[in-house]
């Protein structure tokens, strides 16, 4: 009884433990991320997604390279994925990404296809 007792207490905290280190909270989600993605046009291909939060919703914005700041729309963030959409060149397009540690993958579902990208969070400096 005892054996089973404390493989179950493992197994819980085991659990836990996974859980707690795959899903990031969202203030991890929140700051700057520098992106790339290679098969985006020039112009869209580099720049930083800045996610901002205000008394419990999320928002923020996209900075191309080029300078050009885009609004993100419908921010969204449940079970370590990411949901928002961007409006660029009369185009809404629908951003996917997920997060492991201070990385971010995704993708952004264009009119020509999916476009991947990664994004590493900026750390501040104080």
């Amino acid at each position: 009884m005892k054996k089973i007792l404390i493989a179950m207490s493992l197994a819980f905290l085991a659990t836990t433990l996974l859980h707690a280190t795959a899903m990031p909270a969202i203030k991890n989600v929140i700051g700057e991320w520098k992106f790339e993605s290679p098969y985006a046009p020039d112009g869209y291909n580099k720049g930083s997604i800045v996610i901002t939060e205000k008394e419990g919703v999320l928002a923020g914005e996209i900075k191309f390279a080029d300078g050009t700041k885009v609004e993100l729309k419908d921010v969204k963030f449940e079970e370590n994925i990411l949901k928002f959409g961007i409006n660029v060149e009369y185009n809404y397009i629908p951003i996917k990404a997920t997060f492991e540690g201070n990385k971010m993958k995704g993708a952004a579902n264009t009119p020509d296809g999916d476009l991947s990208f990664e994004a590493t969070k900026v750390e501040k400096t104080e």
